[in-house]
């Protein structure tokens, strides 16, 4: 992935290119940190010391910096917007309601939220996001906004677990109507390449049949 910068009529700004889409409509003016919340990109790029305003559009990021040279502020800045991508998470999450109304097209709605906030746990080996690597096996919605959550590990005894499980109830708390959340780990079925998407599978070179 080659991304690319240009030059802005304000020094503190820089455009960012990475060819691939940013926004699939319209444009997001990030102002401060608290304003980032919605945005996985966005939360790890103010994550860069000297980060201070963002701003998303079709096919660009643009970044201001409080201070500091670009020059050294880059190499951390295209590392975070390449690894983003590479991950397949999302760039802005898509807003939810209460859980006042637990009809099933709301609950399908935070379903799919919850889902794509855990695209923002990475697995540390493979280096993926763990939703498109088939690590969840279930996300279920109860009434007062309680979310069960099944998942699993490439491998039984991983010595990741515990930081994925702890990923994965910290980013479905993030979500606007959840409350609780539960993290049941499970191995069976026994996880296989197979399950991977197949983005996944392609981003790390495994054929359908499932070999690496």
């Amino acid at each position: 992935m080659f991304i690319q910068t240009e030059a802005t009529a304000d020094p503190a700004s820089l455009k960012f290119l990475p060819g691939r889409q940013v926004m699939a409509q319209g444009t997001l003016q990030i102002p401060d940190r608290k304003a980032a919340a919605r945005s996985p990109l966005a939360v790890r790029l103010f994550d860069v010391d000297g980060v201070t305003a963002l701003s998303f559009a079709a096919d660009s990021i643009t970044i201001t910096k409080s201070g500091g040279d670009w020059q050294h502020l880059k190499p951390a800045l295209l590392g975070v917007i390449m690894e983003h991508f590479m991950s397949g998470a999302p760039v802005v999450l898509d807003p939810v309601g209460t859980t006042e109304d637990m009809g099933s097209a709301q609950t399908q709605s935070i379903v799919a939220t919850v889902k794509q906030a855990l695209r923002l746990v990475i697995d540390p080996e493979l280096g993926y996001n763990i939703v498109d690597l088939g690590l969840v096996y279930d996300v279920a919605i109860e009434e007062g906004g309680v979310a069960n959550i099944t998942m699993t590990t490439t491998t039984r005894g991983c010595p990741a677990t515990n930081y994925l499980k702890d990923g994965v109830r910290d980013a479905a708390w993030a979500v606007n109507g959840i409350e609780f959340v539960e993290v049941k780990l499970t191995y069976e079925p026994p996880w296989t390449p197979e399950m991977m998407s197949t983005e996944a599978k392609r981003q790390l070179g495994i054929s359908d049949g499932g070999g690496w």
